[in-house]
């Protein structure tokens, strides 16, 4: 069976940078599939799609096979077995991957990819040292491929090592398998520090500001003078990759076990796997998250959700126009992600201009989730307001990159139920002075 699978070595190989290319989660898995029933097709004479449709549906979920079939499945299957574990060795492993990576070195740099494909390594890194630092569905992935097998999980682990050090060769990398804090300009996430400064947030003063818009919706009226205590709030929107350290640490935030009554069924509906953010986004804004996720990811890192009133002060940054930009509206775009500019999809972040409070992001992007209920301004005077007692939706402040610019103004608001998901909602975190 080696002999006849290394006739299509090439193939295999041309498949394995296919699937890398296209951002496939297991591209080794996919070309191991491919080239089995390649071997089946072409030389056993065995068509995958019609003769082996019985023998599949009873090995995947048991379904009776046909008198007629019965010795063929159990040829067919006894062929399935030897394939894996034929094809599942250290040499053709190497030899596929080796061939490749040139290729996909040339690719990384050429996407820029360089701290995302970092990021991916290293959690594989950590799954590959201990199988149950794996979401469930990658680890039933690496069994498939390994089977847990020592000597294979060692060389995996050597390649990607070795990769690690190719994508970065002004470093010595380690050889601890940890995945550490990306520096950006929004920081380090931070557990309970008891510092003064807070790394990756930013101190607003104390002091009074005219709270809504007289020009705005009703929801905005009537403007009225509100006092807010000084705060730290995050410099940058929280990440996947901030979100992806803590869901590491707490399995209650991850995918597959954040209770049902917290979300709408789409909770972080675009990551592939409970330790795995959608491929390049890590850096982005983490999004299709509750507001209960949103409120329980701050109190984990010994922060909390801004009130309303934190939010308006630190976006506002002492001026009382529609935003906080130097110029106006006609430079929105340089501070901004919305829809005319925003390209239909959601950004890195800290990569427009910051506002006057150091604050990236404030303006578009993604909406971000406060702790307020949502409810009607009253024109009373009101020191650190937090909104009604109680309601049935909280507030988002923002706007997004899919709306237009009058959606990301200082004083918009809009109500959303805290258990609701989207792909333009997120949020960033705030702590008590």
């Amino acid at each position: 069976f080696q002999k006849i699978a290394k006739e299509f070595q090439e193939s295999a190989i041309s498949d394995f940078i296919g699937f890398s290319i296209k951002g496939e989660r297991y591209p080794l898995m996919h070309t191991i599939s491919e080239l089995r029933y390649r071997v089946f097709a072409e030389k056993l004479g065995i068509n995958k799609k019609v003769e082996t449709r019985a023998c599949s549906l009873n090995r995947a979920y048991g379904v009776a096979v046909p008198n007629d079939q019965k010795k063929f499945c159990q040829d067919y299957d006894a062929l399935v077995e030897l394939a894996k574990t034929s094809l599942i060795q250290t040499a053709l492993f190497e030899k596929i991957y080796l061939n490749a990576e040139p290729f996909l070195l040339y690719e990384i740099e050429r996407q820029r990819a360089r701290e995302s494909v970092r990021i991916w390594i290293r959690q594989k890194m950590k799954c590959l040292k201990d199988k149950y630092s794996c979401g469930r569905d990658e680890r039933n992935m690496i069994k498939r491929v390994t089977n847990f097998e020592p000597k294979i999980l060692k060389n995996y682990l050597k390649l990607l090592y070795n990769l690690e050090k190719k994508l970065f060769p002004e470093e010595q990398v380690a050889t601890i398998i940890k995945t550490k804090d990306l520096e950006t300009l929004c920081g380090f996430v931070d557990q309970v520090s008891k510092k003064t400064a807070r790394p990756g947030m930013i101190l607003i003063d104390s002091g009074n500001f005219k709270m809504g818009s007289s020009e705005g919706l009703p929801s905005e009226h009537p403007v009225r003078e509100v006092k807010v205590d000084e705060f730290w709030i995050d410099k940058c929107e929280v990440t996947n990759y901030q979100f992806l350290l803590v869901v590491a640490q707490h399995p209650f935030l991850r995918k597959s076990t954040f209770p049902r009554q917290f979300h709408d069924g789409n909770y972080l509906w675009n990551w592939p796997d409970d330790l795995l953010p959608e491929t390049g986004s890590e850096l982005k804004p983490v999004i299709h998250v509750s507001w209960y996720a949103a409120r329980h990811y701050c109190n984990y890192v010994g922060k909390r959700l801004p009130s309303e009133a934190e939010w308006e002060i630190a976006a506002r940054a002492g001026t009382e126009g529609a935003y906080s930009v130097e110029g106006g509206a006609e430079f929105l775009e340089d501070y901004a992600w919305f829809r005319e500019n925003s390209g239909r999809t959601i950004h890195t972040t800290a990569q427009k201009i910051s506002n006057p409070n150091g604050l990236f992001d404030i303006h578009g992007n993604a909406w971000e989730w406060v702790y307020d209920w949502f409810g009607i301004y009253t024109a009373d005077n009101v020191s650190n307001s937090q909104g009604p007692e109680i309601g049935k939706y909280r507030v988002l402040r923002g706007g997004s990159w899919t709306n237009p610019p009058e959606y990301l103004r200082s004083a918009m608001r809009r109500d959303a139920l805290p258990t609701s998901t989207s792909n333009n909602v997120g949020f960033r975190c705030a702590a008590k002075k």
